[in-house]
């Protein structure tokens, strides 16, 4: 049986892009993100991590902020360790692998799926551009 860990997630980042380089020079880009659902008169609101790296973390650092929604695709990982006073504690954090710069849905443009034939319409042509 082969495993399988891939996640995609849209929502938008709880705080700005941190970038930080390894001691080999690899860009480290830490977030996180805030994904809503709602349903009937309920929200929930879950919160993840989010680490990138490479060239798409400095693409994540310059391009966006705490607020800007996002689409992510990675995979699920685990960090352990121990707290100050000894105890073993652990958090899931999504690796990021690919992600798309979402609009906010009151920028994004109407689609008109009969745009082309009414601006034909408009310029007098009769025929139908499809």
């Amino acid at each position: 049986m082969a495993n399988y860990n891939k996640v995609i997630l849209a929502g938008n980042l709880t705080k700005d892009i941190t970038l930080s380089y390894t001691a080999n020079e690899t860009a480290v880009a830490a977030s996180g993100i805030a994904v809503n659902r709602k349903w009937k008169d309920k929200e929930e609101v879950m919160f993840l991590d989010i680490v990138c790296f490479g060239k798409q973390a400095e693409t994540l650092s310059k391009y966006c902020s705490k607020g800007s929604p996002i689409l992510l695709e990675g995979r699920l990982t685990l960090d352990q360790w121990q707290d100050k006073n000894g105890n073993n504690r652990s958090k899931h954090k999504m690796v990021v692998e690919s992600f798309q710069f979402l609009s906010k849905a009151e920028e994004a443009p109407k689609h008109n799926p009969n745009a082309e034939f009414e601006k034909a319409q408009a310029e007098g042509g009769d025929d139908c551009p499809f």
